[in-house]
């Protein structure tokens, strides 16, 4: 059984994956197959590679002063940063590599900028990958391959599972570190289920005053919540926050689209919602999570994976 593991986007939170795969190498589970995006490329690089301890302490040794030295702005390449400072930093982890040559089939995705169209990385340079799918749009710069503009690959496909199944997996572990993060859009939710509650009463000639009692509870449901929030999150980000947030929230949505027709047998899901996207420097506690994630799902991971092995010695 090949086992394949999708790494999700998520900036800084996507440290998070490196507690995710050294929890599963320590119980014995050793994904295969490995397909990132963005940060998660990053790691699943590095995996890969046979060089995750190596990036590991290379993150928690990241201070935020040695996080600005990496911050080469330069506004005339479509983007605040051009990224070079950062990724020449990275070179001594992927550096005259091509996917192909690796221990392990990897992939990465990214987007094409003019067409809108998603682009595997299943051969080729690895650094020159890694950067494609880590390219935020409007903070690192768009990534030149073959003739084709190159952003982040969050876009079109933030959790890579169909990409993971492409290469092979027949077990998918999913690694999402944003699914924590938008807890709130319940609340619209609820709202529009009381709504067609509403509604549906009204079509079997329930009484008015039902329909009216109902609508107002949820409104007065919904405005408790939303100053609840309010209080809780005041904007205080600054524009790349916002620029950043506003991207995770289009990723989200496009996500739990994509995932309600292809899901992973299993799905991880580390707490980072407290670390904020450019927090690099909290690689330890963000690693934590990724392990404390892999304990609280240890259970129905074995049980995933007794299923898939007793379903391998039937049909042999």
């Amino acid at each position: 059984m090949n086992i394949g593991i999708a790494l999700s986007s998520g900036s800084a939170k996507g440290w998070a994956h490196i507690g995710v795969l050294k929890s599963l190498l320590a119980l014995g589970i050793r994904p295969t197959v490995v397909a990132g995006c963005s940060s998660g490329a990053l790691v699943g690089a590095a995996y890969a590679n046979n060089r995750l301890l190596q990036l590991e302490a290379w993150a928690e040794g990241m201070s935020h002063l040695s996080l600005m030295s990496y911050l080469d702005l330069n506004l005339g390449r479509g983007s605040l940063l051009a990224g070079d400072k950062l990724f020449r930093e990275l070179e001594p982890y992927f550096a005259s590599l091509c996917i192909e040559d690796l221990p392990m089939p990897f992939a990465t995705v990214a987007t094409d900028l003019y067409r809108g169209e998603e682009v595997w990385f299943r051969k080729g340079d690895l650094l020159n990958a890694v950067r494609a799918s880590c390219a935020i749009p409007g903070i690192l710069s768009p990534v030149k391959h073959a003739q084709r503009w190159l952003v982040d690959g969050a876009i079109v496909n933030p959790l890579p599972v169909s990409l993971c199944r492409a290469m092979g997996a027949d077990f998918v572990i999913g690694v999402d570190v944003q699914s924590c993060c938008f807890k709130q859009v319940s609340v619209p939710i609820e709202i529009e289920s009381l709504r067609k509650t509403a509604c549906e009463q009204t079509q079997d000639n329930k009484q008015l005053g039902m329909l009216t009692d109902l609508l107002e509870r949820g409104k007065e449901h919904f405005l408790s919540l939303t100053s609840r929030l309010k209080n809780q999150q005041d904007l205080d980000m600054g524009m790349v926050g916002v620029m950043n947030q506003s991207l995770e929230i289009l990723e989200y949505r496009h996500k739990r689209t994509r995932l309600m027709g292809d899901p992973p047998e299993l799905c991880i899901t580390p707490e980072v919602s407290h670390i904020q996207a450019m927090e690099f420097h909290k690689a330890k506690e963000a690693i934590e999570a990724g392990r404390a994630a892999v304990q609280d799902v240890l259970h129905l991971l074995k049980k995933e994976l007794k299923k898939e092995m007793q379903k391998d010695e039937h049909l042999i």
